[in-house]
């Protein structure tokens, strides 16, 4: 039976990361020499993190979950299975360009077209909303009845925070829509959806792969016991990330509880899996343990106000989006394709370790004496590396697809 080649929506998702790369890159450019055609930072901001998002994370999870699936479920994908799953991911795909390309000009801002006034990127993001169902459906139609295991649990988890994500998407607009001026809840709305997303979507999900791809460990005591207590805490996680002024005290202690069963539940995931010495999962599983240190450290609120202070937020995002997920993501393509699918996947690490450490430059960690105009350059420069590797990983693998067999998942 032709099967789903999965493998070639790796490659198009990493191609977005491209572009997600070097959007990020010719942001900080950007802050020193300014922007062209009138952009402007806020809105190219918001459009780097758009694309990384929705254009390269997600659908590079939909692609491997997919290649993975019929080890774990026994059952083969029938033709029509594999073409619904084939389209979905290209329709994510082009939805996350087309909201990346909103965004660039109008950012969350109204666009003007005639006498119409239309919240275009707003439009497109809620596009991308509705392809995550259609996955969601495809998903629970190739796995229901199935035995689940370790991965298939932390999938069906994952999936289910990616639709409590998108009620904060959709509370969002509501909230708007109906002019409530109390800014805690637009604030609160607002990390339901990003901050489930990323630390209950894409955390479980790659937990998965990881799992997937070292069985052995799947069933180690504090892999069960992490991800029981990750499912308790993570629905109430993005209450940490709202400012403490903002909330009465009975609920900070509520986000509180739930960060300390997150961190908990991401340190017994990090024991079982260091425990299968798997190979190349190293430094992805050191950003995991920096992850897990984060979560728990911002319970106390005091040292909250420290990281603020010391502007750690974009330092943290990249500890998690790129040294744990993204890394992860390389690795357990390797896994699933071969050596061919990442090659030179060394170079790929290495450059995400030195953007990661180019920006504690930009914090007030780095003394201010030891500062100056070369630290924002460096961090400019620095900012190139991934972009430079996916491109060589991209051209690499298929230059040497073409000379084997291409494999089809």
């Amino acid at each position: 039976m032709k099967q789903l080649k999965t493998y070639r929506l790796w490659l198009a998702a990493l191609a977005v990361f491209i572009v997600a790369g070097a959007t990020g890159a010719w942001m900080r450019f950007g802050l020193l020499y300014g922007f062209p055609w009138g952009l402007q930072f806020t809105n190219i901001r918001h459009a780097h993190s758009h694309l990384m998002y929705f254009g390269w994370v997600t659908p590079a999870l939909m692609a491997l979950i997919v290649g993975w699936l019929p080890r774990l479920t026994g059952r083969p994908f029938t033709p029509r299975q594999l073409a619904q799953f084939r389209a979905n991911i290209i329709a994510t795909l082009l939805l996350s360009l087309l909201a990346y390309a909103a965004f660039l000009p109008y950012g969350y801002s109204l666009a003007t077209f005639g006498s119409v006034r239309l919240p275009v990127a707003v439009i497109a993001a809620s596009l991308n909303i509705v392809a995550w169902y259609w996955f969601i459906w495809l998903y629970w139609r190739a796995t229901r009845g199935v035995e689940r295991e370790r991965p298939l649990h932390l999938w069906d988890a994952a999936l289910g925070f990616m639709i409590l994500a998108s009620m904060g998407a959709w509370s969002v607009a509501v909230i708007s829509r109906l002019g409530i001026q109390d800014p805690f809840w637009s604030v609160a709305a607002t990390h339901l959806f990003l901050d489930t997303f990323s630390d209950g979507w894409f955390v479980l999900a790659v937990l998965g792969l990881a799992y997937a791809a070292n069985p052995q460990a799947a069933k180690h005591p504090w892999a069960v016991r992490g991800e029981s207590w990750l499912i308790m805490g993570l629905p109430v996680l993005f209450l940490l990330s709202v400012p403490f002024n903002m909330m009465p005290l009975p609920i900070w202690l509520i986000g509180a509880a739930g960060g300390v069963l997150v961190a908990l539940g991401l340190g017994g995931n990090l024991i079982a899996l260091w425990s299968a010495r798997p190979s190349g999962w190293g430094v992805p599983l050191f950003f995991l343990g920096l992850k897990a240190l984060a979560t728990l450290a911002v319970t106390i609120p005091a040292v909250t106000q420290w990281a603020t202070i010391a502007q750690l937020r974009v330092s943290y995002l990249h500890w998690l989006l790129l040294g744990f997920v993204t890394l992860s993501l390389t690795v357990a393509a390797e896994r699933l394709w071969g050596e061919t699918a990442v090659p030179k996947r060394h170079w790929l690490t290495a450059s995400v370790i030195a953007v990661i450490l180019s920006l504690l430059l930009l914090t007030s960690l780095w003394p201010a004496a030891w500062s100056g105009r070369w630290v924002r350059v460096t961090a400019a420069w620095v900012a190139l590396g991934p972009v430079l590797a996916a491109m060589g990983v991209v051209g690499l693998s298929f230059s040497r697809r073409k000379a084997s067999t291409h494999p089809t998942k």
